[in-house]
């Protein structure tokens, strides 16, 4: 097993993330913790995520200190998603990825589980987890290759009105989400 660790900046406001993925045979292993300001409250989030070797999502569950809420996810791959008693959310029908509002991590899903040509962009249906209270939602998320050179690439992430270049080192993981998240290890 290898174990790589992970540590951004938020910009905007105050917060950090530290994230260590652990790679086994099978399975990539995630666990964060986020630390940020919500309406000058501080808030501590704690997800874990379990991938397949390919950054499919098999299981999440996060957990908001400050609410003392939890939400655990879990899926096949097929886009159909579960909750912890095995009931199927079907609101969430068609969506592979997951993307966490308080983390630049989920970023990294859609962009290390494709090949990438540049200029052709690619729809996303994903399970969207605001951090804040927790609620679950369908949305649309487009990601466009723009550039590419040795030890990084930089995406061009729509979603609804929000535009915005990411740029993630060779490996996928986001290096800069200008005016949200810098990482700095």
């Amino acid at each position: 097993m290898s174990k790589q660790i992970l540590f951004w900046e938020k910009q905007q406001t105050t917060g950090s993330e530290y994230l260590e993925l652990s790679y086994q045979n099978q399975t990539i292993q995630v666990e964060s913790t986020v630390l940020f300001m919500e309406n000058s409250v501080p808030q501590r989030v704690l997800y874990r995520i379990l991938l397949n070797k390919i950054w499919g999502v098999k299981h999440l569950y996060i957990i908001n200190h400050t609410l003392g809420k939890t939400l655990s996810l879990s899926t096949a791959g097929d886009g159909r998603w579960f909750n912890d008693d095995g009931d199927e959310i079907h609101m969430l029908n068609g969506a592979l990825d997951v993307d966490i509002s308080c983390t630049p991590f989920t970023n990294s899903l859609p962009i290390n589980r494709l090949k990438w040509t540049p200029d052709e962009p690619k729809l996303f249906e994903m399970v969207y987890i605001s951090a804040q209270d927790l609620s679950v939602k369908k949305v649309k998320q487009m990601y466009t290759l723009k550039h590419h050179q040795e030890d990084n690439r930089t995406f061009h992430y729509r979603s609804a009105t929000f535009e915005s270049p990411v740029i993630v080192d060779k490996n996928g993981f986001v290096l800069e989400y200008p005016e949200l998240f810098i990482r700095r290890f």
